[in-house]
């Protein structure tokens, strides 16, 4: 992904999770990161930010990626914005180091 060094993505680790912000891009061609802004995940969607769907695809997406279930994460704010935050349950180093993973 093409990151300048400053845009560094925030990733906070709780004893039972990770505490992250996402930038919702929807109806897109294809479900894939597309790098960070403004301290936030991109996450390309295929699908409409209509009825809920952008939010479990969201959730489906993520779940897959960091092999967690899905009833892992939760959107703690944002669910009917673009910008959310999302509490992922699980170890925050292995999550984390996946999400970063994706990044890099």
């Amino acid at each position: 992904m093409n990151n300048s060094d400053n845009e560094k993505l925030k990733i906070t680790k709780l004893t039972d999770g990770i505490k992250i912000s996402v930038k919702i891009i929807p109806n897109s061609s294809k479900c894939e990161i597309a790098g960070i802004i403004d301290n936030s995940l991109r996450i390309k969607l295929d699908v409409p930010p209509i009825e809920g769907k952008a939010n479990e695809k969201c959730i489906k997406f993520l779940s897959k990626l960091l092999g967690v279930p899905k009833t892992s994460i939760n959107i703690i704010s944002g669910e009917k914005s673009k910008n959310k935050i999302l509490y992922i349950k699980g170890n925050p180093e292995e999550l984390a180091s996946k999400i970063y993973a994706q990044i890099d």
